[in-house]
């Protein structure tokens, strides 16, 4: 049967070729239903296959209850919050054990590294008591305490126990405009069900301020590959289980020295040299180990001159978004582009920044003069936008993010047409067109056939895939 079916798209793939088809822009099954942003927090459900206690950090191998089971590794710390979901108490995380039943909260919007099994640090952990029947909603609430996927309604009684994240008591007015943490045990049949909740906890808002475009990966180089005018770097971190990454290096990369700021040529990499990888954190990437990761920027440490680089956005005042940096920009800093031409210091304004130093204060933030600057190109409108949709609508499948597919590729300047949904949806742009068919894996792309890291999906008259079709999509 998949035999077949990979045949007929082919076939399919090989007849648009020669005709162009017939069909509306959009079909009823894509009409566009606008989503509203009902929680800050993402949620994996598993049981706990494996406990590991190591320097504070308690370490949970955690499995979904599927046919397929997904396997996520949480890292769990002193900010984490534990909650038993039928005692509504705080569980330590030491308590924990293997074959409990969990549920794991975690910011939307946090940077994680692309590897699998994802390694998360999650916000909230609440534990399913087997013996004591609990219930728990995560979400935001309008003023009239209807959740905003409108599922739950909440009539807020004398007995219910309102606390913030440190168990200090509050009133119904200090829940306004806050994520809730929703103990309950009953609820009604209606729509939406209205309950009366038990415990309500308010998760305080998660890091809304994006401080930079990218992610950080260190380590040592380990081997060097030349092939095709790129350089491979095979990397590991520096830890007692270190962690292996694949960097691809092109023309396209920018690559520095630490200490002479200087650029470094593709061919230069060594063997044994410690480097920092920074790569656009909203970059599809397939969930494999080795990471294989194409980065925007490396940093090679020099070990002979001391040097130090800061990657972030920077205010009007020139403080980096963390507040970690105060910049002090002098006749004598090199203010450069990623081309190396020359800029000014007005040109620094909205741009993300490479900046070079060797010391600092020991202040409040720290201070320095820096001795270069490269500004860095921010994403291009067109992907900024695509981000901007991915943001507002998309959910987690089997640990991976489906993306609706209509929006994205309009976004792109992509042709959509619809058929039935036997044969699903056709995307064309210049030379690129793609056949894609809710429920398979597989899908044509100009003639050959690729296939998703997961199954597409119709929800809410939408057509869902995984998000590594940015990778085909970007022009």
């Amino acid at each position: 049967m998949k035999k077949l079916s990979i045949f007929a798209v082919t076939i399919l793939a090989a007849g648009l070729v020669f005709h162009q088809p017939v069909a509306n822009a959009q079909s009823e099954d894509e009409t566009t239903v606008e989503q509203t942003d009902t929680s800050n927090f993402m949620k994996s459900s598993g049981v706990i296959k494996d406990i590991e206690k190591k320097d504070g950090i308690v370490t949970l191998t955690v499995e979904s209850e599927e046919k397929e089971p997904q396997t996520t590794i949480f890292k769990l710390n002193d900010d984490t919050l534990l909650f038993n979901s039928g005692t509504t108490k705080s569980v330590e995380k030491e308590a924990l054990q293997k074959g409990q039943r969990i549920d794991a909260y975690y910011d939307k919007n946090k940077p994680m590294i692309m590897i699998y099994p994802a390694q998360i640090s999650p916000e909230l952990v609440i534990v399913h008591d087997e013996k004591k029947m609990g219930s728990v909603k995560v979400s935001k609430f309008d003023e009239e305490f209807l959740s905003l996927d409108n599922e739950l309604k909440l009539n807020i009684g004398e007995e219910t126990i309102l606390v913030n994240e440190q168990g200090e008591e509050l009133t119904q007015a200090d829940l306004s405009g806050k994520e809730l943490v929703v103990f309950y045990t009953a609820s009604t049949r209606s729509i939406p069900a209205q309950t009366t909740p038990s415990k309500i906890i308010t998760i305080g808002e998660p890091l809304t301020q994006d401080t930079s475009d990218y992610m950080k990966s260190s380590g040592k180089i380990k081997d060097v590959a030349s092939k095709d005018g790129k350089v491979t770097l095979t990397v590991e971190t520096e830890e007692k289980e270190p962690i292996t990454t694949i960097f691809t290096i092109d023309n396209d990369t920018l690559a520095f020295n630490s200490g002479t700021t200087k650029t470094i040529q593709k061919e230069s990499f060594q063997k044994g040299q410690r480097i920092d990888a920074y790569y656009d954190k909203n970059k599809p990437m397939i969930l494999i180990y080795p990471a294989r990761i194409s980065p925007e920027l490396v940093i090679v440490h020099d070990e002979e001159k001391m040097g130090s680089v800061k990657v972030s956005k920077f205010d009007d005042e020139f403080l980096s978004l963390d507040k970690e940096l105060k910049l002090n920009i002098g006749e004598e800093t090199i203010l450069v582009n990623e081309k190396g031409e020359k800029i000014e210091q007005a040109d620094l304004k909205g741009k993300e920044l490479a900046v070079f130093y060797t010391i600092t204060t020991m202040s409040i933030p720290a201070q320095t003069p820096p001795s270069k600057i490269v500004a860095l190109s921010n994403l291009s409108p067109e992907m900024t936008e695509v981000q901007h949709i991915i943001e507002e609508d998309h959910f987690v499948q089997n640990g991976t993010k489906m993306i609706p597919l209509v929006k994205v590729a309009e976004q792109l300047d992509y042709q959509v047409l619809t058929y039935s949904k036997r044969f699903g949806t056709y995307l064309k742009r210049g030379n690129s067109s793609l056949i894609i068919t809710v429920g398979d894996k597989t899908y044509s792309y100009n003639r050959s056939l690729r296939q998703f890291a997961e199954n597409p999906v119709l929800k809410n008259n939408k057509t869902y895939v995984s998000e590594d079709i940015l990778e085909v999509l970007l022009p």
